[in-house]
């Protein structure tokens, strides 16, 4: 792999601002889950007496989207987010860890994914939540999201709370003409960011389970294309793209493990956890690091615990010994404008 010596970098301060606004969480659907996650001391802001809920089912680039190149029109330099040692550095960390743990990472910038542990597709769960609310966001155009909506989507994102994006699913349905229609144009949300594979879940949900969409198989490679395509403002206007994304940088403190405890000076994420056929939880994550800097990366983790009564404790902890691993050696490098072209 390519090294670079003496590379002089320029940082551009980041232009978001985090907001905080709280509302009242209302009930979740499905048994609460009586242990917590083992977070370690660094994880500000973490309450470890608080019982996590069984979810769903237990700014600006620094060059504008669509610029092309360089100004002396070369093609821009493709970065990796990892180094070349990261593959033997990842397993010996998975040699640690309780159970099985998938990871993909590609710059907003040019450069491929890089994948480590395998890419399993595997449920969405809550992560699907922010395709849901970025369709919306979509199909209302200029006229936007009401103020009740506005509310639903705090609560959605920010507390994952299931009730809240079942009704921003209906509106979606409303406006695209049902289940079916209000799917494919999640799809086509994919589709346009490079993923072709995916397909958004239709059937009923098992017992248990609360949502369509949660059931929605998405490898980690796949995942980090929608979250590349949402940094770089190529699914919604940059107003919008910075609203879900402050959304996203506020998650509870409770639900802030994994990416969310890892130190990252800047992170936008969105949790998903859901039991699977073997009893087992899975427990993964999606999001940007650096989000709004120059320097944004698409990051995506997967953790598959074994099987248990502590299998959804195991699967967070799992994810923050991951996200710190990833904060170490992550590179950060700044990314050159590669337009909004699917890949």
């Amino acid at each position: 792999m390519l090294c670079l010596v003496g590379l002089l970098v320029f940082v551009l301060p980041t232009t978001r601002h985090v907001k905080v606004v709280r509302v009242l969480k209302t009930d979740q659907v499905g048994p609460q889950i009586t242990s917590t996650p083992s977070l370690p001391a660094a994880s500000a802001g973490v309450q470890p007496g608080r019982k996590p809920v069984y979810e769903e089912e237990p700014g600006a680039p620094a060059t504008p989207a669509g610029a092309a190149g360089s100004a002396t029109g070369t093609a821009p330099v493709a970065h990796s987010a990892l180094p070349s040692g990261a593959t033997a550095s990842f397993a010996r960390l998975s040699a640690t860890l309780s159970g099985r743990v998938e990871l993909a990472v590609v710059p907003l910038g040019a450069g491929s994914a890089q994948v480590l542990g395998a890419d399993t597709p595997a449920h969405g769960w809550s992560t699907t939540k922010v395709p849901v609310l970025v369709a919306l966001l979509k199909a209302r155009g200029a006229e936007g999201l009401s103020a009740s909506e506005k509310v639903l989507a705090h609560s959605a994102i920010t507390e994952s709370n299931n009730e809240s994006i079942l009704d921003l699913f209906g509106d979606l349905e409303r406006i695209r003409g049902g289940l079916a229609g209000a799917s494919a144009y999640i799809q086509e949300l994919f589709s346009s960011s490079g993923d072709d594979e995916t397909v958004v879940a239709t059937a009923p949900p098992p017992p248990g389970a609360v949502t369509t969409f949660g059931q929605t198989e998405w490898r980690p490679s796949e995942a980090v294309k929608f979250f590349r395509a949402l940094g770089n403002d190529c699914l919604l206007s940059s107003a919008q793209t910075s609203y879900v994304l402050d959304l996203m940088e506020n998650v509870e403190p409770s639900e802030s493990w994994g990416l969310g405890s890892a130190g990252f000076s800047s992170i936008a994420f969105k949790g998903g956890w859901g039991p699977e056929a073997s009893g087992a939880y899975l427990v993964r994550q999606s999001g940007i690091v650096d989000v709004g800097s120059s320097r944004g990366v698409a990051v995506s983790i997967v953790a598959f615990p074994p099987a248990g009564s502590s299998s959804f404790s195991t699967g967070t902890q799992m994810l923050t010994d991951t996200a710190v691993w990833l904060r170490h050696e992550l590179r950060l490098v700044p990314r050159a404008a590669t337009g909004c072209s699917a890949e």
